[in-house]
């Protein structure tokens, strides 16, 4: 969970989720409580959940009560068109995720880059906030704890649930400020990968997905094969 300020947007908490397939239908309680922490929420992963609402093929116990759960709070479903989730029952839509108070649009698009069964899913907040920011920021540990030793002690007695809460935000502000004062932001290396280096990724995650559907273990094979090829390319475009 990370609250996340994407100007001009309030701040929104980004929270990971993962949903067990046979967790019961009450998961949706916890959805409730992870909403409460502020006004926009953006929460996406693994749902376990399926509904013809966002393009399966058929629904499960889980995928309608999220879409009954989303229906109540007045929350939007966002989910890629295509399957994000390979498997010997079939593909399926189960990485996806669910936004609440988000006034800007936002398009889900799973990409073939991994081998993994379950696809990336790339969201798109359509903000004014340049997308090409070629930066990150590196924290410099050493001197964010220095930071945080240097404030004073603040003998804190509460009598109430308002001191609580107060003490809470100066914490968390001093915190904050801790952070972003003993870091600097750092241009990003770009990875620079052959055409036949991403030509046989793509061939790689391709027949990684059929060995995963057939069980056969010839498709095993070629797609042993195709990770051992692409290793090579991988080793030899190090060395030069």
């Amino acid at each position: 969970m990370v609250v996340a300020t994407i100007p001009p947007l309030p701040p929104i908490n980004f929270i990971s989720i993962y949903n067990p397939p046979k967790n019961s239908a009450s998961f949706t309680l916890d959805l409730e409580s992870l909403i409460a922490f502020n006004k926009i929420t953006f929460i996406a992963g693994d749902f376990n959940a399926k509904s013809r609402s966002w393009n399966c093929r058929r629904g499960c116990r889980l995928g309608k009560q999220l879409l009954n759960f989303t229906r109540l709070t007045g929350q939007k479903n966002i989910a890629p068109d295509t399957p994000t989730r390979f498997d010997r029952r079939g593909a399926s839509i189960i990485d996806l995720a669910v936004a609440r108070n988000l006034i800007v649009d936002c398009k889900a698009t799973a990409v073939d880059e991994l081998s993994s069964d379950h696809l990336p899913v790339r969201f798109w907040l359509n903000t004014t906030t340049d997308p090409n920011r070629n930066k990150f920021f590196k924290p410099h540990w050493k001197n964010f704890q220095h930071k945080i030793v240097s404030y004073p002690t603040n003998n804190f007695n509460p009598h109430n649930t308002t001191d609580i809460e107060d003490e809470i935000k100066r914490f968390t502000s001093e915190l904050q400020t801790a952070y972003e004062v003993s870091g600097k932001w750092i241009e990003k290396q770009s990875e620079n990968f052959s055409l036949e280096i991403r030509n046989q990724t793509q061939i790689r995650n391709r027949l990684k997905k059929i060995a995963q559907r057939s069980c056969d273990p010839r498709d095993k094979n070629l797609y042993n094969r195709a990770q051992s090829y692409l290793r090579k390319l991988h080793y030899e475009a190090n060395q030069s």
